[in-house]
């Protein structure tokens, strides 16, 4: 025996424009709760959403390249009996909401999601609309929170949706005229628009969704934030020498090192460790220590953080490093781990390089860039010896950090990667 229940999209978190990627079963299929139905997509990352019961597939109701909502319709499943046991152990957990179905007509029940939808889309039209009395501007809840956060009066907005719905685009597309026309009177010249084909063959490729949000966040950090970079040179034969006997243990990657002591030096920089509160008038600073990893993948650039870093080993640290990349090229990254970050890291060390300016990722206020290490022949009391340098590039927020807080930070970061009985004492 077994009950009909239609599953809704879980929270999973404040993103928009969210768009099935992949479907991951068919129907008929037996699943078990946390088995994955569809792939979601945001701007950031791809998530899995689990069935959260078990049971037989009877319907997908969504369809790759649909946009969804939280608590939007995903799944009906015939809901498998639990045993005595099952039931028992379920008893202290939070119950799924499930709606019972029986002899439900599909195009009524599909008539009644897109009923409430517009229901919820009118609500609260009349705040927008209080010298407009005979005006209806036709837009979603989500477009309206974008036109609060943007300081937008939606009647000055022309929709380019159905029936002159006003989209999010249209809101991007509104304020982008705006920046336009302040750039033309301040007698900024804007981009040219060219025609590539005429000296030859050209092929156009459309940005992923991520590389496009990587593009507006890096040029929104670029154009609001005063950047400088410090750029120094770290002494790393102790460490790697240290490297080449504990990898004996484990072998692990230098920048597991690099990531413990960039949270311990920071205990001791705590602006370097801090956020600019919205108003700009005051710094928030933070007492746990969240590092970022820059990962590239083939889908653009994401930045991932290992949580609490200052207390773990740094044989914990390199296992998190490598986890986080391999999400992060399958596109399975979750909203904590993408979020929350203190202070960044970005290695260029296996590419090669010397120096580079790394562009904050706000709300942080720094970001450390690692380039490829080279040997230096130094004298050292009137003989010849060789080291291995580590070029580092320490980009920071102007308005908090100056140049010599900046430049000590970096000294005692060199201090914590020559601290033999630190690095020892922190690997496991």
């Amino acid at each position: 025996m077994s009950d009909i229940s239609i599953i809704n999209l879980p929270d999973f978190g404040e993103f928009e424009d969210v768009e099935v990627i992949e479907i991951c079963v068919k129907e008929g299929q037996v699943v078990n709760s946390e088995d994955p139905i569809v792939v979601l997509e945001t701007d950031k990352a791809a998530m899995e959403i689990p069935a959260s019961v078990k049971g037989t597939i009877k319907k997908i109701l969504l369809n790759e390249g649909d946009k969804v909502k939280i608590g939007m319709p995903f799944l009906e499943i015939a809901v498998e009996q639990l045993s005595d046991n099952e039931m028992e152990k379920n008893e202290n957990e939070p119950a799924e909401v499930h709606i019972k179905i029986e002899d439900t007509n599909h195009e009524h029940l599909a008539s009644a999601v897109d009923d409430a939808a517009d229901v919820m889309s009118n609500y609260g039209r009349g705040s927008l609309n209080t010298n407009h009395k005979n005006t209806s501007l036709h837009s979603g809840p989500a477009t309206r929170k974008l036109a609060r956060e943007f300081g937008i009066n939606l009647s000055n907005v022309k929709g380019s949706g159905p029936k002159g719905r006003i989209l999010k685009e249209d809101l991007h597309d509104y304020v982008k005229n705006i920046l336009n026309n302040q750039n033309n009177s301040l007698n900024i010249p804007s981009s040219p628009q060219i025609d590539f084909s005429k000296w030859g063959k050209i092929k156009e490729e459309k940005l992923t969704k991520l590389k496009k949000t990587a593009s507006e966040n890096l040029h929104s950090s670029w154009i609001n934030i005063p950047h400088v970079t410090q750029h120094e040179e770290i002494d790393f034969s102790k460490l790697l020498k240290l490297r080449k006997k504990l990898n004996k243990i484990n072998k692990i990657s230098p920048l597991a090192y690099i990531v413990k002591s960039a949270a311990e030096t920071l205990k001791y920089f705590p602006e370097m460790n801090s956020s600019l509160s919205h108003d700009k008038t005051s710094i928030i600073l933070k007492d746990y220590f969240n590092i970022g990893i820059a990962v590239d993948t083939e889908n653009g650039l994401v930045v991932p953080n290992i949580k609490e870093v200052e207390k773990k080993s740094i044989i914990d640290i390199a296992d998190e490093i490598k986890d986080l990349a391999s999400l992060a090229k399958k596109r399975r990254l979750n909203k904590d781990q993408l979020s929350g970050a203190t202070f960044t890291i970005s290695s260029l060390s296996g590419v090669g390089g010397k120096f580079f300016t790394p562009i904050i990722n706000p709300p942080e206020v720094a970001i450390l860039g690692l380039s490829k290490t080279y040997d230096v022949v130094k004298i050292v009391n009137m003989k010849l010896s060789t080291t291995q340098q580590l070029p580092v590039s320490l980009s920071y927020d102007h308005r908090i950090i100056n140049g010599v807080y900046a430049m000590s930070f970096i000294n005692m970061l060199s201090e914590y990667l020559n601290d033999i009985k630190f690095l020892e004492s922190s690997f496991e």
